[in-house]
């Protein structure tokens, strides 16, 4: 597609006229850019629920067979937004076609069906990216130029603690309950964690060394929107700590349910500074951080986002800007031929590191397979 000055053509696999994630971050997301993005197909579950979202959204072609959506003439760009156990198979209509596909983080349901994934898009010559969005977010950048530009100077330890939310502390909706589902693929270590590792291991480089523990510490989540409860597999309690491979050691700790106060805390100490990076929420792919930091013995002081990593008009406290940045670097990608975007094979990288921590924890899901 090098070379491409025309909008890419774009198929939505999982939006809902309910609204939901692919409703106010993708659907806003590609909205903000119509010079890029043209958004000209979706599927969901049902012709009912098909034809109920094309209305909503103005969208011509809806459909309930995510196979004819890929083969829909005029459309570059497949993006997945379903419950992971789901993505390999629908990933693989666009695969068919020759057509790009962004699918969802958590790229599989483990280490094992990423790399199928990953496998499958290297063999069909396809471009594949996944949404590891907290890369793209202004403040991350901004973050990880900090250090590479010595901000900190040396980076001798780093710190972390989080909190994953709703609903891994004891109380869930019923819909969501299937994130208390250690077979899911779609966990506290997965998604908030995941994604949180991720972009820590962007921004200081990879562990040589670590160690972890994983504990479910609320087996029981009880329902809010209807009698009963549900019965929780997955963690709720993440410690992790380490060498990176810079020497700097490090510790990182998430658990379940919200903190009174900050849902986040990131410490970056150096020879020559220290930056913090805070939040209201765990889920640091949102990009709803503020950054701090000083240098020598100068006192802490606000670091604003400098204008120039704002690529976007959206607004910095949606849920869509993250994601908005992520596509401006997909079509980047698609029509230049850069390599910006995170692709599948990163995702197989992320997943190898938390399948690292699984094992160095022996925590015990593989053996309920």
């Amino acid at each position: 597609m090098s070379g491409t000055t025309a909008p890419l053509g774009v198929g939505i696999i999982g939006l809902s006229a309910r609204g939901g994630w692919a409703a106010k971050a993708h659907l806003e997301a590609l909205r903000a850019m119509p010079d890029r993005f043209s958004i000209r197909a979706l599927s969901a579950s049902t012709a009912e629920s098909a034809g109920a979202a094309g209305a909503a959204y103005g969208i011509a072609f809806a459909t309930d067979d995510p196979a004819k959506l890929a083969a829909q003439p005029g459309i570059d760009l497949v993006i997945v937004t379903v419950k992971v156990p789901h993505h390999g198979e629908l990933v693989t209509h666009a695969f068919r076609q020759g057509k790009a596909v962004y699918c969802e983080w958590p790229l599989g349901r483990d280490l094992e069906e990423g790399r199928a994934i990953a496998s499958s898009a290297r063999e069909q010559g396809v471009s594949a990216f996944v949404g590891l969005q907290g890369r793209s977010a202004p403040a991350i950048r901004y973050l990880r130029d900090l250090v590479r530009q010595g901000y900190v100077g040396e980076v001798i330890s780093s710190n972390v603690i989080g909190a994953g939310g709703f609903p891994w502390g004891g109380v869930a909706m019923a819909g969501m309950a299937y994130v208390l589902d250690d077979l899911s693929g779609a966990t506290m270590l997965s998604i908030p964690f995941g994604h949180m590792i991720d972009m820590f291991t962007w921004v200081l480089g990879d562990f040589s060394r670590l160690h972890a523990s994983l504990a479910t510490r609320f087996p029981t989540a009880r329902l809010v929107d209807r009698e009963g409860s549900v019965t929780a597999t997955a963690p709720d309690q993440i410690a992790v700590g380490g060498i990176l491979d810079s020497g700097a050691v490090v510790a990182l700790q998430y658990r379940g349910g919200d903190m009174p106060k900050c849902g986040f805390r990131w410490e970056i100490n150096g020879k020559d500074g220290v930056l913090i990076v805070e939040g209201d929420s765990g889920h640091l792919q949102y990009g709803h951080v503020r950054i701090s930091g000083c240098q020598g013995t100068g006192p802490i002081e606000d670091l604003p986002v400098p204008a120039q990593y704002r690529l976007l008009h959206t607004d910095p406290s949606g849920y869509s800007d993250a994601v908005a940045h992520a596509y401006r670097a997909v079509h980047e990608d698609l029509t230049t031929g850069s390599s910006t975007a995170p692709t599948f094979d990163d995702a197989v990288k992320t997943h190898h590191l938390l399948d690292r921590i699984e094992r160095t924890a022996d925590w015990n899901r593989r053996s309920s397979t």
